[in-house]
């Protein structure tokens, strides 16, 4: 089975009347970031771009067997070339999803990346968390590929609305996960990924 395949079985499971709709949204966005990648380094140049299906969009994915999104208000902290927040955005699209990065040729990308796929819940800052202000305003806050500094965590947790959620992936590497009290840690491995752990915390 293609990487492709293994992530469209994915979808199936798990959004089985909409597996259509959404896979040909997931086919826009290969076709868009793979071609977008050669102008700004969104993802890893060295990535075989068929291992984005698993590596990329499946992965981001991996919360939703935990975590519902649905109707939420959900942070991308550090989002990078839009993930997981463009996956999460295309599969919830009653949740209102603000990717946050602080490089702006990286947030002007996804903007365009929201635009390309007329994802209409997307939002943007192109700044630093800590100057975003520290009312709390997400349900949710998501992190795929930034170490959790404890700078960070006061932060993060002030941005959560009561009985919100910070979720991480993580692999093998959790020493930034102790600083938090309320942890939970899921083992989500998966061939075609590798060690894979979603860590959830509570506020």
């Amino acid at each position: 089975m293609s990487q492709k395949e293994f992530f469209r079985q994915f979808l199936s499971e798990h959004f089985p009347g909409s597996l259509e709709t959404l896979f040909g949204q997931f086919e826009r966005f290969y076709l868009w970031l793979t071609a977008e990648n050669q102008k700004i380094n969104l993802i890893s140049r060295q990535t075989d771009p068929a291992d984005i299906w698993t590596i990329h969009f499946l992965d981001s994915l991996l919360p939703v067997k935990y975590v519902d999104f649905h109707g939420r208000a959900v942070l991308d902290f550090g989002t990078g070339g839009g993930l997981p927040g463009i996956p999460l955005s295309i599969v919830f699209g009653s949740a209102e999803v603000t990717l946050l990065d602080s490089k702006k040729k990286k947030i002007a990308a996804v903007r365009n990346a929201a635009a390309h796929l007329g994802l209409g819940n997307c939002r943007f800052l192109d700044e630093r968390i800590e100057n975003i202000g520290n009312n709390a305003a997400f349900d949710i806050i998501v992190s795929r590929s930034v170490r959790i500094e404890p700078a960070y965590k006061s932060t993060l947790l002030k941005l959560l609305k009561p009985h919100g959620k910070l979720i991480l992936y993580k692999s093998k590497i959790l020493d930034d996960v102790r600083q938090f009290a309320n942890v939970e840690i899921f083992d989500v491995e998966i061939p075609l990924i590798g060690e894979r752990k979603i860590v959830i915390v509570g506020k």
